[in-house]
């Protein structure tokens, strides 16, 4: 795997044979939510996964909001940069959002997006949603490795992976400053602006495919079954016993099942 930095943007390219794929992650993620994924692709496709601005390795916005129009600016940098004239777009969570908003707006590079357990709607003011919840505070630090790693939580919680699977994965989501060890994403990531998802499907003609894990409560599956139903090109997949966060609950199903589609995909 090589490590790219594109202008403010970090990338990690696994090169190879293949379709070219483009992996987007959630808020407060990394691209090292795709770690085992990918592996499963050798030798039929391409996969580039980014750090969002604000996220994992990429550079933090300084007195701008981070939105979508931002996240698909650090796309075309991507693309620009690697060349490429048509690829596959997969994301997860807040990155299928921007994943959905690339689609509708630069459409013309896309063989395909696959959108995978994503808010619809958001309501800013539920007290109930947890990042709004840690908006509200300071952005925490803490004397050691190990306080921070013993906080760190996937949100929402519920997942298939042990506990040295989630510390692994922690151990990418942090870094040491002057000051302590803190999380590697702004915590002005919190205030990413979610709208409705239903006003842009009718506008999406590209090859869609809506993804949800079997046990997720952020994408019931009827409501996964209308998103599909509302696009003009779409489809629909469950994954079995996933929860949220499928590229790290079922990366191997994931992974067969997109290499499944990308092959069905007119070129």
């Amino acid at each position: 795997m090589k490590s790219l930095m594109v202008g403010p943007v970090h990338a990690c390219d696994w090169q190879g044979p293949g379709d070219n794929v483009l992996l987007l992650h959630g808020m407060a993620a990394h691209t090292h939510w795709w770690d085992e994924v990918v592996p499963h692709w050798k030798g039929r496709l391409r996969a580039v996964a980014l750090d969002f601005r604000g996220h994992g390795d990429s550079r933090w916005l300084s007195g701008e909001r981070y939105t979508s129009d931002r996240y698909l600016e650090d796309i075309e940098l991507v693309r620009r940069e690697l060349g490429w004239r048509r690829f596959l777009l997969v994301a997860h969570s807040m990155g299928a959002r921007v994943a959905l908003d690339y689609a509708r707006s630069r459409g013309e590079f896309l063989r395909g997006v696959v959108a995978i357990d994503f808010l619809t709607d958001f309501i800013p003011s539920s007290r109930d949603h947890k990042f709004g919840k840690a908006q509200a505070r300071s952005r925490p630090v803490y004397p050691d490795e190990d306080a921070i790693l013993s906080k760190f939580r996937l949100q929402p919680t519920g997942t298939l992976l042990g506990k040295e699977d989630i510390r692994r994965l922690g151990r990418h989501s942090i870094r040491q400053g002057p000051g302590g060890w803190s999380w590697k994403f702004d915590w002005n990531v919190l205030s990413f602006p979610y709208g409705s998802v239903w006003p842009q499907l009718p506008q999406l003609n590209v090859e869609a495919l809506i993804v949800r894990g079997e046990h997720s409560a952020i994408l019931p599956r009827e409501m996964m079954n209308k998103v599909a139903a509302a696009l003009p090109r779409g489809r629909a997949l469950e994954i079995a016993e996933a929860h949220h966060h499928i590229p790290l609950d079922r990366p191997k199903e994931l992974a067969e099942a997109l290499a499944s589609y990308a092959a069905g995909l007119h070129a």
